[in-house]
């Protein structure tokens, strides 16, 4: 006699992951350029990046062409990598179906493999580390210690002659192609600045100065205020700090 009820269970999650990676098999790995990334819709969807083509991460994203193209901006503001050595693949997914964290499980997919996904979980990621993280002295994490940012990065779009304070720092802050923080009087309100800085005016004397010589000179400009360079980005603030990961560039 055969049971009048049972429980009905399915894996949908590893359903999705297995088409998903069937589905990636199909593709090809394109070149992570900016003209190349132009073509991607602004889908949601899962991506995958090849380093020298180690698939070395796994993500998602609510944009996939915004969140490629900010890895590849990021990329190319660091030493000891290009961007021609990445590769992307990137499939469209439905929203129903994001809803179930598919990179998740493609992560756990890959990660059987010996050697790749080695990005993941290792400070590759888009967000800020934090000043919970600074003035705790955490290590840095994998990615920005094999490929630190270039503190000697060309600000072209900085242009010489007179600069307001303010207005210098969050073009800076807007151009750079890895984190710039520096203090506000107001975390909310990012624009308004801080009193320190917002009427004091710079002479820039070049155009295109580096980014580690422009902050200095914004600092010098700043009684105590000191400015700092940690491998994963830069920092501004009215303090006197020593970071063990951080070096700092003024007062020198």
């Amino acid at each position: 006699m055969k049971p009048y009820h049972a429980r009905f269970e399915i894996d949908i999650v590893s359903a999705l992951a297995d088409q998903l990676v069937s589905s990636f098999e199909k593709l090809d790995a394109g070149p992570l350029d900016e003209t190349i990334l132009s073509q991607v819709e602004t889908d949601k969807g899962v991506y995958l990046l090849f380093h020298e083509e180690v698939l070395v991460y796994v993500g998602k994203a609510q944009n996939l062409r915004k969140r490629l193209t900010e890895h590849c901006v990021k990329i190319s503001g660091r030493r000891n990598i290009t961007t021609s050595d990445m590769g992307f693949k990137c499939l469209y997914v439905h929203e129903n179906w994001t809803a179930l964290a598919p990179e998740t499980s493609l992560i756990k997919h890959y990660k059987e493999q010996p050697g790749v996904c080695e990005w993941n979980g290792n400070g590759f990621g888009p967000h800020d580390p934090g000043r919970n993280r600074e003035m705790t002295d955490k290590d840095p994490d994998g990615f920005d210690a094999m490929y630190p940012i270039r503190d000697d990065w060309p600000c072209d779009w900085i242009e010489a002659g007179e600069w307001n304070a303010r207005e210098l720092l969050l073009a800076m802050k807007k151009g750079l192609p890895y984190l710039f923080r520096f203090q506000t009087a107001d975390k909310h309100r990012f624009r308004n600045g801080h009193p320190h800085y917002n009427d004091v005016e710079i002479t820039v004397p070049h155009t295109g100065m580096p980014a580690r010589e422009l902050l200095k000179l914004v600092a010098s400009h700043l009684d105590g205020w000191q400015a700092t360079l940690f491998p994963s980005h830069m920092i501004l603030y009215e303090e006197e700090h020593t970071y063990k990961f951080g070096t700092v560039i003024w007062p020198e």
